[in-house]
């Protein structure tokens, strides 16, 4: 019932998160003002929580009919402490990224939490490697180079990589 909940939240934050985009003010020699991000994000809640909200109704009407008959056979299983970690690992990489995005650069500092990240969810390690490596160069080159939105350089490679132009 908490995703329920949690879902129906994110849909209201997405829609007030497009009604204030809306209020941004709009640039006349762009086809797109700065509202565009931020609509989108406000999309992605609302998508996002309304799947999240049908998905745990359809779960738990699909749930209950057979449930009812064995509810008193079965026992809840104690959560893992693992759980608790998985939970405050993405405020911590958002503080990481932070603080160590100065220093080591943008692509490096996503590369290590996407590593991290799919790590702690038992991937393959050089699978992980790998594909950290390919999405963060991916996203670094969207944002820079065709965003135009300038990423901390680093001062570990004196503020530049040696393999970007």
């Amino acid at each position: 019932m908490r995703d329920l909940f949690t879902g129906l939240a994110f849909v209201i934050a997405g829609i007030a998160t497009i009604v204030t985009a809306q209020k941004f003010p709009t640039l006349p020699s762009l086809q797109y003002g700065p509202s565009l991000f931020p609509s989108i994000v406000g999309a992605g809640f609302c998508l996002g929580g309304a799947l999240l909200a049908a998905n745990t109704l359809w779960n738990r009407k699909r749930v209950l009919a057979p449930q009812a008959s064995t509810e008193a056979t079965t026992l809840k299983e104690p959560s893992s402490g693992k759980s608790g970690l998985a939970m405050l690992l993405p405020p911590i990489a958002i503080v990481f990224y932070i603080f160590a995005s100065g220093y080591l650069g943008a692509m490096i500092t996503m590369a290590v939490i996407m590593f991290v990240l799919m790590i702690m969810r038992k991937t393959v390690p050089w699978v992980a490697l790998v594909a950290s490596l390919l999405v963060a160069l991916a996203i670094y080159f969207i944002f820079s180079h065709y965003l135009l939105i300038p990423l901390p350089q680093g001062v570990l490679l004196e503020g530049r990589l040696p393999w970007i132009f």
